[in-house]
Order: C-alpha cells, then structure tokens, then sequence
C-alpha cells in the first residue's frame, strides 16, 4: 500500500465503476494518467482491501469495492491507512 492515499484508491474504484465494473488493466492506467508504478501501487492496494479481483489482465469491481464507494472520505483514509500499518 505504498504511496496509496483515499484519493488515488477512491479515483481508481470510481473510474471502474464508470467503464461498467469491469476493464482491462491498460485501460485503466491510461484513463488514470498514472505511472505504472504509481499504478501498481493503486491496484495491489485495492486487491489487498478486497475492492478489486484481477484475472487475466482483467480488472473487476467487487461488492467490497461499491461499499468503499459508499462510504465517508474520512473513512476510507482510515481504513487505506490501517491497511498499510497491517502491511509494515
């Protein structure tokens, strides 16, 4: 969850939840303006929140991931940020 703020994982939800849920991973990076690093960064820590599942350069949007959506900013700060404490 490297260089990952609720902005960058909420930025990413949302652009998925616009291309219907479901999107190839170069796709994304390019709508995104992302360096492939910063990409990565944003994906894994989706997938490690349960937001995102990634099959065959697939990248699809989870249960998980519309609640995050639902939820308060502040929220979803707090929960990015106890993940990457989990992950040190």
């Amino acid at each position: 969850m490297e260089n990952v703020d609720a902005d960058s994982l909420l930025g990413f939800l949302k652009l998925l939840l616009d291309f219907g849920g479901r999107a190839h991973i170069g796709e994304l990076a390019k709508s995104l303006h992302l360096t492939l690093d910063e990409f990565y960064h944003v994906l894994n820590a989706a997938e490690g929140l349960g937001a995102v599942k990634l099959q065959d350069n697939q990248v699809a949007l989870t249960r998980r991931g519309l609640d995050i959506l639902r939820m308060k900013f502040g929220d979803v700060h707090h929960m990015v940020k106890l993940r990457a404490e989990e992950l040190i």
